[in-house]
């Protein structure tokens, strides 16, 4: 049986690609987030294992703490872009439901249409069949 077109077959592609463009966004920013979370944990290992020196000059001591606030700004920066990220990645979600919805909505009056189409035939085919069924009678 060959596909039925309705109105909506345009506009159940584009909510389709809507959906499937979103998803993507979603995943893009998911791997961004991976990345993020492993250069945090590491940039807070490095910060562990960083240790004072114990002994020597001042300013080996000044560069010690300049180092040490180096990597905890570093640290701050990380954490912000993740909450960037996270926030980004909500709102792709929410974006997500609703395309989502709208990609359903188009689909059910796809589906209306069709079977409002297939009822149509079938009226007209027994129709058709009774005025057959009629001719032969007075035939």
């Amino acid at each position: 049986m060959a596909k039925i077109k309705t109105k909506f077959d345009s506009l159940v592609k584009l909510k389709k690609l809507k959906v499937s463009e979103i998803e993507r966004e979603i995943i893009k920013i998911n791997n961004q987030l991976s990345k993020a979370q492993e250069d945090l944990k590491q940039i807070q290992k490095e910060i562990t294992e960083f240790e004072m020196p114990k002994e020597g000059s001042f300013s080996l001591i000044t560069q010690f703490k300049i180092m040490l606030n180096a990597m905890v700004n570093q640290k701050k920066e990380k954490e912000e872009y993740i909450n960037f990220l996270n926030n980004q990645k909500n709102i792709l979600q929410n974006k997500l439901k609703e395309a989502n919805l709208e990609y359903e909505k188009m689909k059910y009056l796809q589906g209306e249409e069709i079977k409002k189409y297939l009822k149509d035939i079938k009226q007209k085919e027994a129709k058709d069949m009774d005025e057959i069924a009629l001719m032969l009678y007075k035939g």
